[in-house]
């Protein structure tokens, strides 16, 4: 049952202070700096930023005193300041009642996912969200086809009968240029393990901890290294593997050729596309692996190249570069995604929430009607599982 809404008649303007506000309300100082006090373990009213909303309980007498202020930092976080039986303040931080329902998206590309998803009135946060739990299997930036579709079901919050944001996907599926991408999201015991396909395995994939399988590391990812050719001072933005001429160097991951031919001083060169953020890149080649060519596909573990000295090089080795969302980063510091399935003993526990899971997802022949309606109402009980 839907409850009357809580009034915050008040806030903090533009410029001003929570003590400016409370004075013109008629709150003596020496209230106002209890208040502030009392508030100080769980929260620095001093912190509060304009636009914060409040309202004021006073006493139901001719003193009119105040005995009460309640701040709402967002539908779902509160804090309360009263006075206890002894005329002191206390400040608590009550717990607002959340209830979650699903509610379902569905749409059909006709330019771009993210057209498609404003056509469905979806939420732009939903939809990057989608697009993060496919990032392995489709490059929405570049793979995206029309007649492509897609469908969801998410859990919406509701307070005090209105909705007030999102929890997580429960379910999705993408068909991409006709092969289909699903995902569900597993809990155990209120707790997201994560999202997996329909047979348990992961979504994600792992790269490789080297390209080259026996190599030693010469040179380490510095943002200021003494060029040996150049005699300067310059970033060295990748890792340096020392291996024999002809070394054959892998592929960390599976990925889309972007490049591969000569470029300056790194020589013959191989850059990997594997999602819409990860990319690498393999330098000083002497030749390039059998069919590696730009815009072909390549699996994690083929060679893509041998090692060389091509390009401004003193002796053989690779010189390997990993990007993340178009920024170099350091290969050897990266902690990447479990790319682990759904551990065998919880993989029943996984397979009996699939059928209601999957379920809560919108149905295929129904594209016709609105973009986004509610759930079955078996489907819209607390948490959406």
């Amino acid at each position: 049952m839907a409850q009357i809404e809580e009034v915050f008649p008040h806030r903090i303007a533009k410029g001003s202070s929570l003590y400016t506000s409370l004075r013109e309300l008629g709150v003596e100082s020496p209230v106002i700096f209890e208040i502030v006090n009392s508030a100080r373990p769980i929260f620095d009213l001093g912190s509060l930023r304009p636009g914060t909303e409040f309202n004021i309980r006073k006493v139901q007498d001719q003193s009119g005193e105040i005995e009460g202020i309640r701040f709402r930092f967002s539908p779902t976080e509160v804090l309360d300041l009263s006075k206890n039986q002894i005329g002191e303040w206390v400040a608590t931080k009550p717990e607002i009642p959340v209830e979650f329902k699903v509610i379902t998206y569905h749409g059909k590309v006709a330019t771009s996912l993210w057209e498609s998803a404003i056509d469905a009135q979806m939420d732009p946060n939903l939809t990057a969200e989608l697009a993060e739990i496919f990032a392995w299997q489709v490059d929405f930036s570049r793979e995206v086809r029309v007649s492509d579709r897609w469908r969801l079901s998410v859990e919406q919050k509701w307070v005090q009968g209105r909705p007030v944001g999102w929890g997580r996907i429960v379910a999705a599926e993408y068909v991409n240029a006709g092969e289909s991408y699903k995902a569900v999201l597993f809990r155990e015991n209120d707790k997201d393990i994560g999202y997996f396909a329909p047979d348990g395995s992961s979504l994600k994939r792992m790269f490789l901890k080297s390209p080259i399988k026996f190599g030693r590391i010469s040179s380490r990812f510095k943002r200021k290294r003494f060029h040996p050719i150049l005699k300067v001072n310059r970033p060295h933005l990748g890792v340096d593997y020392a291996a024999p001429h002809g070394t054959p160097v892998r592929a960390v991951g599976d990925g889309t050729v972007t490049y591969a031919a000569r470029r300056g001083g790194g020589g013959n060169t191989v850059i990997l596309r594997h999602n819409s953020v990860y990319k690498t890149a393999y330098k000083h080649l002497s030749r390039y692996g059998r069919g590696v060519r730009q815009g072909g596909k390549v699996k994690q573990g083929q060679i893509i190249g041998y090692v060389g000295s091509t390009g401004l090089s003193t002796g053989p080795h690779l010189h390997f570069e990993f990007y993340k969302s178009g920024r170099f980063v350091d290969p050897l510091g990266q902690t990447f995604p479990s790319a682990d399935p759904v551990p065998e003993e919880k993989l029943a526990q996984f397979k009996s929430q699939l059928p209601k899971t999957m379920a809560s997802l919108p149905k295929w022949e129904d594209l016709n009607i609105s973009m986004r309606q509610p759930a079955s109402d078996q489907d819209e009980e607390k948490r959406g599982l």
